[in-house]
């Protein structure tokens, strides 16, 4: 199975862990019907080798490309009971892990530009993946950092060892899957002090044709296209101009 393959997955398998149960099942089959998903853009994330790589491939086809820095941030800790203790499991300790795609307020402005923050249609917590583009976000002008998500996700991002105070944003994600953790915006000096690799996603805009994420047939198209471009990952979007 190659990378944009375990991509996909992973992103679909994400959203079960974080709904979690039944809901989570319930979540997942709806990802299988619906209105189509239109897109004729793609997301690239990854190292500037395989993105450059990945918009030679499509050079025939592009009508632009855009690039937006992000880094990641992964924070492990031992998973303890009601009485604080560690649970364990087959002798070994539990972990929780929390993975952060953190882009700056600049950044995540130009994304709202270009169409590419998508808010989840339904308020209720009924499953609905289907979303929608939208134009703003609460609080994106405040002197909090922002996190992605239900409102009641927990939120243990930190920087240096130290907490960063953060206000919910949307119930969203960027592209259709989102599927890099959850999404955190933050000011230009707490990105700054991530002691963290930058990575970029690039915008793929197609010069021409429309597809279908729903479509099995449409994300193999853009899989088989990409297949021999390694450690990049791979969203869809779908672009106004």
């Amino acid at each position: 199975m190659n990378k944009i393959t375990k991509w996909t997955l992973g992103a679909l398998a994400a959203i079960l862990v974080v709904a979690g149960g039944a809901k989570g099942v319930k979540e997942i089959r709806t990802y299988f019907k619906g209105e189509p998903w239109p897109f004729n853009s793609i997301l690239v994330s990854g190292n500037i080798e395989g993105i450059d790589k990945a918009k030679e491939i499509y050079k025939d086809n592009t009508k632009y490309t855009k690039n937006y820095k992000y880094k990641t941030v992964t924070k492990t800790e031992k998973a303890l009971d009601e009485n604080g203790k560690v649970l364990m499991e087959n002798g070994k300790e539990v972990t929780n892990e929390y993975k952060y795609f953190v882009i700056t307020k600049d950044t995540a402005k130009e994304m709202l530009k270009d169409d590419l923050i998508r808010e989840r249609k339904s308020k209720e917590n009924d499953g609905n993946l289907d979303t929608q583009v939208i134009k703003s976000i609460p609080n994106i002008d405040g002197d909090k950092s922002i996190f992605f998500g239900r409102p009641d996700t927990e939120i243990k991002f930190e920087v240096n060892g130290k907490k960063v105070p953060t206000v919910h944003g949307i119930d969203g994600w960027i592209g259709y899957y989102g599927g890099k953790g959850t999404t955190i915006i933050t000011d230009d000096d707490t990105y700054k002090s991530i002691n963290e690799e930058e990575n970029y996603m690039s915008l793929i805009r197609f010069k021409k044709g429309k597809m279908n994420v729903r479509n099995a047939k449409d994300k193999e198209s853009v899989n088989q296209k990409l297949s021999n471009v390694k450690d990049i990952e791979i969203d869809y979007a779908n672009v106004a101009d």
